[in-house]
């Protein structure tokens, strides 16, 4: 039924339009503790708007299952883009999240030549504001840093729950040059009240990876070759924490392919969690089907 409603809303939405679309696609990762996390996505637009409905799970050894539902819009136009989501984590072990994000991309350089060796220069900005809040206290002999957090055992339930709310912004930039795309991302996080170390360790992602902290900055790259037969693309996260916690790294590589209408993909992921923690490798595969 579900499934049903979701395909009338997209014909309704975009029945009839110019250059209408509808992307669905899955991702699976698996790794270290037995990490297991699964993205389910639909996206129906036209050469205008889209609108994305998502779902992302994962859960480990040291970790509850974590589900965050969303739906993102977007317009794209000649010279910016914009994209707005709403996502949503229902409680597990006590905790649960809701967040709204936003972007908006100028591109600098307008529509390129057909022939052009340039073909995008992009800047943009993002904000984004998560409400989190916790029924549950880890005791201090639990917490740990980087990924490796448990957050099952020895557990008491405090006296009201702890909420916090978390304010992300920053700037990407982008360039497309012969077909080769190279873009960057840089992030700020504050926090609307000071934490303390036996306070739960917020859920976070670092590249394509679930982890957990108190975020503070984090920076990122990535380099993809479009144009190639197999597309194959690189890039390196590093995130910063509060309370003296180790920064972590990620680095990953991955290769995609189109096949009439299916597109397959396969990557590979190393996070290094930081201090005492050893590094942790994740492997994915996907596909997606354009219609």
């Amino acid at each position: 039924m579900k499934r049903q409603l979701t395909a009338a809303v997209f014909f309704i939405v975009f029945a009839g339009k110019a250059g209408a679309y509808f992307d669905a696609g899955t991702r699976f990762t698996s790794g270290a503790d037995s990490y297991s996390g699964l993205n389910i996505f639909g996206e129906g637009g036209n050469d205008n708007y889209y609108l994305r409905p998502a779902l992302n799970t994962y859960k480990s050894d040291v970790s509850d299952r974590y589900s965050t539902y969303s739906l993102g819009v977007g317009l794209d136009r000649p010279l910016w883009r914009g994209s707005a989501e709403v996502s949503l984590t229902p409680e597990t072990g006590g905790y649960k999240n809701s967040a709204v994000y936003t972007d908006l991309t100028f591109n600098l350089i307008g529509e390129p030549e057909e022939d052009a060796a340039l073909e995008d220069i992009s800047l943009g900005a993002f904000a984004g504001f998560t409400s989190h809040e916790d029924s549950y206290s880890l005791s201090t002999g639990t917490v740990s840093s980087g990924s490796r957090r448990k957050t099952k055992p020895s557990v008491s339930t405090l006296i009201s729950s702890f909420k916090l709310s978390q304010t992300d912004y920053g700037l990407t930039a982008s360039v497309r040059v012969y077909g080769v795309r190279l873009s960057g991302r840089l992030t700020k996080t504050d926090y609307d009240k000071d934490v303390a170390a036996e306070d739960r360790q917020l859920p976070i992602n670092i590249g394509n990876i679930s982890a957990s902290g108190f975020q503070d900055r984090a920076v990122s790259a990535r380099l993809r070759f479009s144009s190639l037969p197999l597309s194959p693309e690189a890039g390196y996260s590093k995130t910063y924490y509060l309370l003296d916690q180790a920064d972590s790294e990620a680095i990953n590589v991955g290769l995609s392919q189109k096949i009439g209408a299916a597109t397959l993909s396969a990557g590979w992921e190393s996070l290094n969690p930081g201090g005492a923690v050893s590094k942790s490798d994740y492997y994915s595969c996907g596909i997606t089907f354009s219609f």
